[in-house]
């Protein structure tokens, strides 16, 4: 079995935005996007990255968070197609990295003077499965635009 070893979080964008002094405006929040990917890295490094995007809404919509951030993992195997569309990636190291993810906001929001913002806890198992049917979707329309090149 492949061995990953993370590396950090390192958050790229951040905007917070509250037309609010109510510190518990953070306590019914409602998600927005959520978006995970996968990045292939260096190959000789054995490097890869998942990203990460999301934004949270209060009901009242007068408090904004919208986070955008990067985990970085290195491992020993090699970085192929399979290696990246394995459940290794799109399971484990999500699973390995959102906890720092979660961390962030809670201490961004409390810091910011809110109460903290704790992200529930999230099936990655679930989105595996989703990125990998629309991975299959997206290889079968790339072959169906490529048949239909190869008849022109």
């Amino acid at each position: 079995m492949a061995k990953i070893q993370f590396l950090n979080l390192q958050v790229t964008d951040v905007t917070l935005k509250a037309n609010t002094y109510d510190q518990g405006s953070t306590e019914e929040i409602k998600s927005g996007p959520f978006k995970i990917n996968v990045h292939a890295g260096n190959p000789e490094e054995k490097a890869f990255g998942i990203s990460f995007q999301i934004e949270l809404t209060n009901k009242a919509e007068n408090f904004n968070l919208k986070v955008k951030a990067i985990a970085h993992f290195m491992t020993d195997s090699d970085i192929t197609d399979d290696f990246m569309n394995s459940d290794f990636v799109l399971i484990s190291a999500p699973a390995i990295a959102f906890p720092f993810l979660r961390t962030f906001i809670s201490n961004i929001t409390l810091n910011s003077g809110y109460n903290p913002i704790v992200l529930p806890a999230f099936n990655f198992v679930a989105m595996a499965k989703h990125l990998k049917e629309k991975i299959a979707k997206e290889v079968l329309d790339d072959k169906k635009r490529i048949k239909k090149v190869k008849k022109i």
